[in-house]
């Protein structure tokens, strides 16, 4: 309480020498570690820090917690230290254990594909991106994300991506948005991107000389702008 973190470490290891087994022992110490972390840092205190703090949060989940609500709040402690650490791996394999036993988890599927993305395993992203719209396919949000996904990968990937897999992320994006708008058809967020998909599809044919093919989506592209901006100017017009 008094923030005196390191004296109090002192006083949990003696708590843990006498009773290993102690949720709250662990849970505080752990706490304690993750309040002296610096984010990014590289000092080795800090490194320190960081490897007895993960540590003590990984004894921790393997205790029986308080309640539910204590265990996903050690969890979200755990995952949100090992990505100031940056061990997104880490956290991806602590996910995907939990996923075996809770294979129906859409939140869980969405969070092991944002962290496959931001760890730039596109391809990862994108399976379990796909995964979750697959297992609720009338959520037009999570056909939206696949598309923005897809569309993010061509759009940003530049050289790394192949021509090969620019047309099959670009058709998966097209196909993932159609989804979208097929529930929702005036989805303004959908309408937008799925303009801006019909932009790289245009690009991916052009560039192996599909010119007409790719005038085309050109066309497709601009059909999509202008209902996406017909509809915002209609919702511009509603009185509030």
């Amino acid at each position: 309480a008094a923030q005196k973190y390191e004296d109090a470490i002192k006083q949990y290891e003696e708590l843990i020498k006498l009773n290993p087994k102690s949720w709250d022992g662990n849970y505080t110490m752990a706490v304690s570690y993750l309040a002296l972390y610096h984010p990014g840092s590289e000092h080795p205190k800090d490194k320190e820090y960081a490897e007895k703090g993960l540590a003590a949060f990984e004894r921790t989940l393997e205790l029986p917690a308080p309640s539910p609500e204590d265990r996903e709040k050690t969890e979200k402690f755990y995952l949100s230290f090992l990505n100031s650490a940056g061990d997104k791996d880490k956290a991806i394999a602590y996910l995907e254990k939990q996923l075996a036993s809770r294979p129906n988890d859409l939140a869980l599927i969405n969070q092991i594909a944002t962290l496959y993305q931001k760890s730039g395993n596109f391809t990862k992203a994108l399976e379990y991106f796909e995964k979750r719209a697959n297992m609720d396919p009338k959520n037009k949000e999570a056909w939206y994300t696949l598309g923005v996904n897809c569309w993010a990968r061509s759009y940003h990937g530049g050289l790394a991506v192949s021509q090969e897999e620019r047309e099959l992320v670009v058709d998966k994006g097209i196909e993932a948005l159609d989804k979208a708008l097929a529930i929702d058809p005036n989805y303004f967020d959908a309408l937008s991107y799925i303009n801006l998909i019909y932009r790289e599809k245009a690009k991916a044919l052009a560039a192996v000389g599909k010119n007409a093919e790719a005038g085309q989506a050109y066309a497709k592209a601009d059909e999509y702008q202008k209902q996406a901006i017909d509809i915002r100017k209609a919702q511009a017009a509603k009185p509030k």
